[in-house]
């Protein structure tokens, strides 16, 4: 298992040269493992990921914190003491939503060098950035403004800091994307392997014009959907299937394999889904989640 590392950013060197942070990194996953372990209700752990948003949470939440102690010190600069502390509170309450959706999506990366030490230092610095904002906040409510507005200013910047890296998470790492995003499943009818090939009950990898793809038999069925986990590219036709689904062996995201749609995370997207027709031995498939799979027998349709 992979995550893209190879370009030597921000979080190549912090993989390679802070080995410090895996014993924080050790602490935070056992911490988390209680509630965000992969033997942890399916239900909560879904929420945190943003599985029912079709996009990461985390991502959506931290905007709050961020844009909040921004206008902070906006509105210290301004005077407007009242604004100010009402923003700076408001931040520290979504600083709160950030830290268990960012714990959440972080949890299952861990046997990853790279991410597993970067995401360790963002929290920490998070945990430093809120712990200025909330120092801050209770000296504007002694009446102490100076060093209020000296501590959310400087707890700003380390959270500006950290968002960076939240960026290089993202960005450089691929963690909360999606890792199917630039496959391209093909629209027209396309061969892709011989009925004989299929053992019934067992996975079959083929590819689409190069787009990784499961076959499945079952019985006289045929299901067809994307090969590659879009949480962080696991490859789907080496995971378990029962009944109707498929779980990742990497992560433990479950999909449909009527036709591709997400049933728990932590991936955040669902799967490419194709019909299937078989002519003459021959299998091919095209896009088309509506009319996903075949019967063996019923034709192309």
């Amino acid at each position: 298992m992979t995550v893209r590392t190879e370009k030597k950013g921000l979080g190549y060197t912090v993989s390679k040269g802070s080995p410090w942070l895996d014993t924080i990194a050790a602490t935070m996953e056992q911490a988390f493992e209680p509630v965000l372990g992969q033997d942890a209700p399916r239900g909560p752990r879904d929420f945190l990921y943003g599985t029912w948003l079709g996009h990461s949470l985390h991502a959506a939440v931290i905007t709050v914190p961020v844009g909040s102690w921004s206008a902070t010190m906006v509105f210290d600069l301004m005077g407007e003491e009242r604004a100010a502390d009402l923003s700076l509170g408001l931040g520290l309450m979504g600083a709160a939503g950030a830290a268990v959706t960012g714990a959440a999506q972080w949890q299952d990366t861990t046997n990853e060098e790279a991410p597993r030490r970067l995401g360790a230092l963002h929290a920490l610095l998070n945990v430093a950035a809120t712990s200025l904002m909330a120092g801050s906040w209770l000296l504007r409510q002694q009446g102490r403004r100076g060093p209020g507005v000296a501590l959310s200013t400087l707890g700003l910047g380390v959270n500006l800091a950290s968002a960076w890296l939240g960026g290089e998470l993202a960005y450089e790492l691929g963690i909360g994307v999606n890792h199917a995003a630039f496959e391209e499943p093909p629209s027209d009818w396309t061969d892709v392997a011989a009925l004989d090939d299929l053992a019934d009950g067992t996975p079959h990898r083929v590819k689409a014009d190069g787009t990784p793809v499961l076959l499945l038999r079952q019985g006289n069925r045929i299901r067809a959907i994307g090969a590659t986990c879009t949480h962080l590219g696991g490859p789907l036709d080496e995971g378990p299937v029962d009944g109707d689904t498929v779980t990742c062996p990497w992560h433990g995201s479950v999909f449909s394999l009527d036709n591709g749609a997400l049933i728990h995370g932590p991936a955040m997207t669902p799967v490419a889904a194709y019909e299937v027709r078989v002519e003459g031995g021959r299998i091919a498939i095209r896009a088309n989640a509506e009319r996903a799979g075949a019967l063996l027998g019923a034709g192309a349709g």
